[in-house]
């Protein structure tokens, strides 16, 4: 009997590259009884190297169980080891494959499995076939082969449908989750011509199981119920004759557009799961009767029907599952607004309370959907640097917002919302963190007035060291939230002043050596009281009060950090703040002539600064004279 039964001459020709012949499936074939023995203890010891991987077992745990998949593994050897490839082989093969993708194995694992497999199992041939083992190994490793081969073609369709089709990728892998089948979708497809050979019927009995099951529920005595008979009618007759279940990004529509009734507060969650109840109660009236019984697959039907009406439901659930969160904790000081992620930006709704947000902002628009939030938020003609819903992340963006009572302090977040969802749609939260913040600017002004207090000149210092840098940064390039914060956070650089000694801070000659190891701690005191607030503007302080005395070539202090290490705000505080300094007069030295700061700036270029903010400092030399002579 021939062992390779392949129909497609690609697939032989695979076969014959990989080293698959009939004469090699032969010898494997007169030993699978021996190779049958050995199946459970290879299997056992593959699945203990596996295990020990963390997350190789959480992806076992979510998926499937340890048991099942040694079964599963056990029925592959079996195969392998009966030596016949058909075409159902190379279909399960490539069907496993695509599993294992789509649930999130990586591909590298999978194929290191395949490896670790061949190790093992020369292992156990060896003790009870010492003479055959090599020989066996080879027919082994090229059935391995070509199963690697169809593995990655199974990995890489997915990932080609992922690409072309994602939105029919996640419904797909939804239905799949929920239990609504291939199968299911082929019955629906023969259930659609009794549908509509039936449809009045069935609407006949939906309008009574409707109405008593809504009797009971006196908030939607507003319904229209001739109307919305109107609309089920036609649903149910261009739905399934349509076949609209197959085109994902049609169905999908259908299904948020019913969740926006929810969203909207214009129906509960509970009106859809009423509707389903009295449609498949009428279905069965109308079916489930002798004049239909005579098909044998009419259960079957109307169970496929109610799985396709859960599943619809369940997407539906979780799609508005964040937006009840919001509605049932309104007393949380919270606003929401949900955004387009492919017309990126543009409002696509908004809460009540951020309606109402809008107009304490100042924002007096009538019409704000359709509007692009960085448009409507934060005056901006582009998306704003470290937009969560831009770059996809947890962490909070921090925003500000003026009006007539001062300077506002908002944490914009993104809400997690279902993978399909996302793939259209970005929902955000803002908290109004104005309190918290103020409390916080007033404690480090506070400090930043203890500082002042002790060393006359570091009041007019570190205003002057604000506006410069935000000068530079600007010319450096950077975006206008980065210098509006340098230009706040710049004026913290030195506040770690507050734990160095009176006798120190004001001494009018040299320091002693231990005297400066003291005054170089100011930066990381600076650094710890800056570090645990959590206002990006504070961190970027934190992090100039900590790095801007590292010098470019790795010279200056705490860490020794050099070059690009040390993050841009302190390599834009340092020269502004020796520029600054050596023009003034200190209790321990007179100013410096404006040439002759220049030429110290120069000649530190690459070894104390950075040479390129140099060059540009150098280049607007006069308008940072000027400024700070505005400032003076």
């Amino acid at each position: 009997m021939k062992r390779i039964r392949v129909t497609n001459k690609e697939r032989l020709q695979q076969l014959s590259y990989t080293g698959v012949t009939e004469e090699r499936l032969e010898y494997l074939y007169e030993y699978r009884h021996i190779l049958f023995s050995l199946i459970d203890a290879i299997v056992s010891e593959l699945y203990e190297d596996i295990w020990a991987v963390d997350s190789l077992r959480d992806i076992i745990q979510r998926h499937s169980t340890l048991a099942r998949l040694k079964k599963t593994q056990a029925e592959y050897l079996h195969q392998c080891f009966e030596a016949t490839i058909d075409d159902e082989y190379i279909q399960r093969r490539y069907r496993i494959g695509k599993v294992h993708s789509e649930i999130g194995l990586d591909l590298m694992w999978y194929l290191a499995t395949y490896t670790k497999y061949i190790d093992i199992i020369y292992k156990h041939v060896s003790i009870v076939l010492p003479n055959e083992a090599t020989n066996i190994l080879l027919v082994v490793q090229a059935i391995f082969s070509f199963d690697m081969q169809l593995t990655l073609e199974a990995y890489k369709s997915v990932e080609i449908e992922k690409a072309a089709h994602p939105l029919r990728y996640e419904l797909d892998k939804l239905r799949q989750m929920h239990g609504f089948t291939n199968e299911d979708l082929e019955n629906l497809d023969r259930f659609s011509g009794y549908l509509s050979f039936c449809i009045d019927d069935i609407m006949a009995y939906f309008y009574h199981s409707l109405v008593r099951r809504l009797g009971e529920e006196s908030r939607y005595s507003f319904l229209q119920t001739e109307k919305y008979l109107t609309y089920v009618r036609n649903f149910l007759l261009q739905f399934f004759q349509e076949k609209v279940y197959y085109d994902s990004e049609a169905y999908f529509l259908i299904i948020r557009d019913w969740s926006r009734l929810i969203i909207e507060q214009r129906y509960e969650e509970s009106f859809f799961h009423i509707s389903a109840e009295a449609l498949s109660e009428a279905l069965k009236k109308v079916f489930l009767t002798k004049e239909y019984l005579h098909d044998p697959q009419m259960v079957s039907y109307i169970h496929s029907f109610e799985r396709f009406s859960k599943f619809t439901l369940a997407i539906m659930g979780e799609i508005i599952r964040p937006y009840l969160f919001l509605r049932d904790f309104d007393f949380l000081d919270i606003y929401a607004y949900e955004i387009s992620t492919i017309d990126f930006g543009r409002l696509t709704w908004i809460d009540d309370k951020m309606k109402r947000l809008l107009k304490t902002l100042g924002i007096h628009e009538e019409h704000p959907i359709g509007r692009r939030c960085y448009e409507l938020l934060h005056n901006r003609t582009v998306p704003c640097s470290g937009c969560p819903a831009l770059e996809e992340k947890s962490e909070p963006m921090m925003a500000t917002f003026m009006n007539e009572h001062g300077i506002n302090y908002y944490k914009i977040r993104i809400l997690p919302q279902t993978k399909i969802f996302e793939l259209s749609r970005a929902l955000l939260v803002i908290q109004d963190v104005t309190k918290e913040s103020k409390v916080m600017f007033d404690t480090l002004e506070r400090l930043l007035q203890l500082a002042e207090y002790r060393d006359d000149d570091t009041k007019n210092h570190v205003h002057r060291i604000g506006m410069l840098s935000s000068m530079l940064a600007r010319l450096a390039g950077c975006d206008e939230q980065f210098v509006s914060h340098i230009e706040i956070a710049a004026k913290f650089h030195d506040i770690g002043k507050v734990g160095i000694p009176d006798y120190i801070l004001n001494k009018p000659g040299k320091l002693t050596k231990e005297e400066w190891e003291s005054m170089k701690t100011h930066v990381l005191i600076g650094h710890q009281i800056l570090a645990n607030l959590d206002l990006p503007v504070i961190q970027m302080a934190a992090n100039i009060a900590r790095t801007h005395h590292e010098w470019w070539n790795g010279g200056g202090y705490p860490n020794g950090l050099k070059g690009e290490e040390i993050p841009l705000e302190g390599r834009i505080v340092a020269i502004v703040d020796v520029f600054d300094a050596l023009l003034s007069k200190r209790v321990y030295k007179d100013a410096f002539p404006p040439e002759k700061v220049k030429e110290i700036l120069i000649d530190g270029r690459g070894k104390q600064f950075d040479p390129k903010l140099v060059d540009l400092f150098v280049s607007m030399w006069d308008d940072f004279l000027m400024a700070r002579e505005r400032l003076t």
